[in-house]
């Protein structure tokens, strides 16, 4: 067994973990210790990147349910299963960027509420946040992402690192620098989000020159220009994991966010839209999200139908 891989105890360990941070009702410092636990050691973060794939395969199970599920198989039968789930991943190819511009016409689209990972040809990988939209070219001469829309979070390989990584947006083009970094376009703007490496940005109508972001910031830019880089939000990257975090957000702010992972119209009654909330929501499953708030807040989600629902007072 190599030092990376999780023993039985380490692969239970990460099922408590999943269970307890997809119930509903977990906290930032839940989430917080369960990030610390994974950077103990690599068969932390082997196991929980392994259990990830498999919780796809559960469906909607509720957590409960799954947690069985995962806890009554023998741990050596399911990572077996699961490293022919990640050896399995799809290889994205070369393609050619064509004409396309239309999310419509992406190669690689993500449904509302799916979150998908793609292993790249030099060795890193690319996840796709709900309702995105991206094709990729890579060849002899570059790694190139289009993103068209919705949010990515990319992990560049060292293979052909001679080769240019660009990431082009309808607000400009980004060039990684050896990094992970996140992007989401939110309307007219972008916001790049840095974790590790550089990323220089350059507008899209080319007026400025190109800015350099380092690890540990991001920034919001637009086709004119860059706006002042901030220090690295980490909660905002935790939907690679499949959670939203919120702290003192206003319920309405969380309410446009959850709307982001189901189809349907989420509204939030103005009388509660000022309520402040913490903690850590399930993005897989954003009804048990809602749910939950009754719990915390004098609210309740009230259900026209399926596709309309509405947070409003208790």
């Amino acid at each position: 067994m190599s030092a990376a891989e999780p023993t039985e105890l380490v692969v239970a360990q990460a099922i408590d973990w999943r269970v307890r941070l997809a119930s509903g009702l977990a906290q930032v410092e839940e989430l917080q210790a369960c990030q610390r636990w994974r950077s103990l050691h690599p068969s932390h973060e082997q196991a929980w990147q392994r259990l990830a794939v498999f919780d796809g395969r559960l469906g909607a199970m509720p957590p409960p349910q799954a947690s069985q599920a995962l806890r009554y198989r023998d741990r050596r039968t399911v990572l077996k299963g699961l490293v022919l789930l990640v050896g399995g991943s799809a290889v994205v190819g070369s393609a050619s960027l064509g004409l396309r511009g239309s999310p419509w016409l992406a190669a690689q689209q993500t449904a509302m509420g799916e979150r998908r990972r793609l292993q790249l040809p030099d060795g890193g990988w690319l996840q796709m946040n709900s309702d995105t939209a991206l094709d990729l070219a890579f060849d002899s001469q570059q790694r190139r992402v289009k993103l068209l829309a919705g949010e990515v979070m990319i992990q560049t390989g060292k293979q052909g690192a001679e080769r240019p990584f660009w990431v082009d947006t309808p607000q400009g083009v980004l060039q990684a620098l050896g990094t992970a970094f996140s992007v989401r376009l939110n309307g007219d703007s972008a916001l790049l989000a840095v974790e590790e490496g550089a990323v220089a940005v350059r507008p899209g109508t080319w007026q400025q020159p190109a800015a350099v972001i380092h690890a540990a910031e991001q920034v919001r830019f637009d086709r004119q220009g860059v706006f002042a880089t901030q220090p690295l939000d980490r909660d905002a990257l935790a939907w690679r994991d499949g959670y939203l975090v919120v702290r003192q957000w206003p319920l309405a702010q969380l309410c446009a966010e959850l709307g982001r992972y189901r189809s349907g119209v989420l509204r939030c009654d103005p009388a509660v839209a000022h309520l402040l909330i913490s903690g850590v929501f399930p993005l897989d499953e954003p009804d048990r999200a809602l749910a939950a708030l009754g719990r915390s807040l004098p609210v309740r989600a009230r259900y026209l139908t399926r596709w309309w629902v509405t947070l409003e007072p208790a």
